[in-house]
Formats: structure tokens, sequence, C-alpha cells
């Protein structure tokens, strides 16, 4: 039997962060939210465009990793930060090479090597 996630409760005990991941959230967020400014924009506008609430962009732009990645992308992008590049080519491109580069690797991860008992 399938255990069913509800997604908008957070996990009872979630394994914390590794600090350099806490400091990527917070300053991604910093990005965000000082681009916002800059281009006059208020949350409420941003939460808008990014079609979520002003209270998620508030806690977008303080590093809460429980925003959806999506969220975070979008956000950036709309006020122009850019992720990976901004030419819809060459992320085209790059997303062909990292494609290229999953189908080479196995498909599962590497197992235990099992030792064989070979005594007769």
């Amino acid at each position: 039997m399938l255990n069913k996630i509800n997604m908008n409760k957070p996990l009872k005990n979630p394994k914390p962060l590794l600090r350099q991941t806490t400091i990527v959230l917070e300053t991604l967020g910093a990005m965000i939210k000082a681009a916002r400014i800059e281009s006059h924009r208020s949350q409420a506008d941003l939460a808008e465009r990014v079609g979520v609430s002003r209270y998620t962009i508030s806690l977008l732009e303080k590093g809460n990793p429980n925003v959806a990645i999506g969220t975070v992308f979008e956000a950036a992008i709309i006020v122009g930060i850019p992720l990976m590049g901004n030419d819809p080519r060459q992320l085209t491109q790059l997303s062909q090479a990292i494609a290229t580069i999953v189908q080479i690797l196995p498909s599962k991860g590497f197992t235990k090597k099992v030792e064989l008992d070979d005594d007769f």
C-alpha cells in the first residue's frame, strides 16, 4: 500500500540542511529581492507575475527552503537573474548535452559488491 504525502504539510522531522545549502538559498533570495527592488516592483507585483501569494515571495526572499524550486526559478528569471543563461538556444543545447551524459550513465546507483563464497 502506498503512503499518500500531503505536499502542503511540512515533514515532522525534516533533515537539517547543509550550511552551504542554507547560504545559497539565502543568497539567491537576497539577489531576487535586490533585483525586484531595483526594478521598482513590489512583492505583490512579483507575486502576481509568478502566480503565488505575496507571503510566498516574502519567504522566497528570506531563503526559506520550503518554497518550490520552480517558484524560485520563475521569480529569478522574471526579475532578470540569469540562472543558466538567458538565451533559449543555449539552454536547449545545455539541456541536450546533459541528456546525452545522463544516457551513458548507469540507470541505477552502484550496488554493493557481493562476495562469493567459492570455498567448496
